[in-house]
């Protein structure tokens, strides 16, 4: 096939996606439009426009001609693009942009804003901190994850802290970067520096980046976004226990998963279930003394949080999540051609479902690897199906033993503090329902096909052998 033949098949392949982007509602930029709004901007610039037209720009540039601001953004947009789908055409703008005769201060001052830009696009398409770590960790290598790393925390100096919800701070500190180059000076030139790579290379790099965050597809947002956040003051009661608390039991989830003796796992899982159970009944208790002073039960803690999946069998994985969640009065929404679960509910009770979600997935993986490869009676390899109704089978189980769980705890609560409970757990319900519907109003029920009888008995196996490490609600 001639190189005319395959730019057309790539072409029409881009404008496939992007009708099929737009059919869904899925698959399209962040920005209706490009990032600049000039005139040749809204009429050339778009996604499937790139390719051949931006690059002909570069190349058709006079020997020693100083390009202008405009020229350099066109042609930085153009690269970044059509980067992914030709990493070509990003490596000659590069070269081209890194002549000598081309302002290195200019050029780098154009991308960094280009960059800018594309990462406020990006959290206003719904995408968070740890979102984006999660996707540039399966579409993007470690060089441009350093890169995109520091575009991230230097677009966060932009805004007042005061105006950062404490959520979206703690997910910019798990990127554990820094702030370490000199802010009167464009960030791009000291970068290639510190990595010790070539002008080119560096340029190429901040392009693919830029086309990273340029070409995600939009989704729900469940964050208030930088500079939009009011941090409300710290309520009663909270502070520095919880953050023990939670350390103490993800210690004891740690030494559970990493111990080879049942009976040592499962001490560890007692004494973290009872710190849980204490956890979880403590906060319930401090919310109803706090509405009992006169504030409406529940109101403004229901919140929203992604959990990230590792393929394969991201289906049968979400679903684990699903009973976690539903042990916990939360809901969830799965998402799994991206790879997460969106889950609400009262941010304590999110805190505690993702870590028993972690563990439990753990412990699924290493129990599933343990059995090895199978192969049906035929000798033909069974393995795919047997994992697939292996993860649904222990699901199921866990739900189970979950309910049970809640069931048993919540039957030794006496009388007076189920009554000042009771008014808080309802006004968290509703809470969490009025949440769902306003971030999903349209949402639909899927299953999870099993067709393996060998791996579901295993898994179910497996689920009973578990430790709920940890277990959180004792009134679910």
């Amino acid at each position: 096939m001639g190189r005319n033949s395959r730019e057309r098949r790539a072409a029409k392949q881009r404008a496939r996606r992007r009708r099929s982007g737009r059919a869904s509602g899925e698959g399209t930029s962040p920005f209706g439009d490009p990032l600049c709004d000039c005139p040749h901007c809204r009429a050339d610039l778009r996604p499937d426009e790139f390719g051949a037209a931006g690059l002909g720009s570069v190349r058709a540039m006079s020997p020693g001609a100083t390009p202008t601001p405009e020229e350099i953004e066109r042609w930085v947009l153009a690269a970044a693009y059509s980067g992914r789908d030709n990493a070509e055409i990003s490596r000659r703008v590069a070269t081209d942009l890194a002549a000598p005769g081309v302002e290195a201060r200019l050029v780098d001052t154009v991308i960094g804003s280009c960059l800018l830009r594309g990462v406020r696009g990006m959290w206003e398409g719904g995408w968070q901190p740890r979102d984006a770590a999660e996707l540039a960790s399966r579409r993007l290598d470690p060089l441009q994850r350093d890169y995109l790393t520091d575009v991230i925390l230097g677009e966060t100096q932009r805004y007042a802290e005061s105006t950062i919800d404490p959520r979206w701070r703690a997910q910019l500190d798990e990127l554990g970067g820094s702030l370490w180059w000199r802010s009167d000076q464009p960030h791009l030139d000291q970068w290639r520096t510190r990595q010790g790579r070539d002008r080119s290379t560096a340029l190429q790099t901040a392009m693919t980046v830029l086309g990273f965050c340029l070409t995600l597809p939009r989704t729900t947002k469940i964050l208030p976004l930088p500079g939009e956040a009011s941090v409300p003051p710290e309520r009663p009661g909270r502070g520095d226990v919880d953050d023990k608390v939670l350390a103490r039991i993800r210690a004891l989830l740690a030494k559970a998963e990493s111990t080879e003796f049942p009976d040592e796992a499962e001490a560890l899982s007692s004494k973290a279930q009872e710190l849980m159970t204490k956890f979880s009944l403590d906060r319930a208790l401090l919310d109803a003394d706090v509405d009992g002073a006169g504030r409406t039960p529940g109101t403004g803690s229901a919140t929203a949080r992604r959990i990230w999946l590792d393929a394969p069998y991201v289906s049968a994985k979400s679903l684990l999540v699903h009973v976690v969640a539903t042990a916990n009065r939360s809901r969830t929404v799965v998402e799994d051609k991206t790879g997460y679960v969106t889950v609400v509910g009262e941010e304590v009770d999110l805190e505690l479902v993702e870590i028993l979600t972690t563990s439990l997935l753990l412990q699924a993986n290493r129990a599933m690897l343990a059995h090895g490869s199978q192969v049906s009676r035929f000798g033909r390899s069974s393995t795919r199906s047997w994992r697939q109704s292996f993860l649904v089978s222990y699901s199921s189980r866990i739900g189970e033993r979950l309910h049970e769980a809640n069931a048993a705890s919540q039957a030794t609560v006496d009388t007076e503090s189920s009554g000042r409970l009771l008014p808080v757990l309802a006004a968290r319900e509703q809470e969490v329902e009025a949440l769902f519907g306003e971030l999903f109003p349209r949402t639909r029920a899927r299953s999870v096909s099993v067709s393996n009888a060998a791996g579901w008995a295993a898994g179910k196996v497996a689920a009973d052998l578990a430790s709920l490490d940890g277990r959180s609600s004792l009134t679910g």
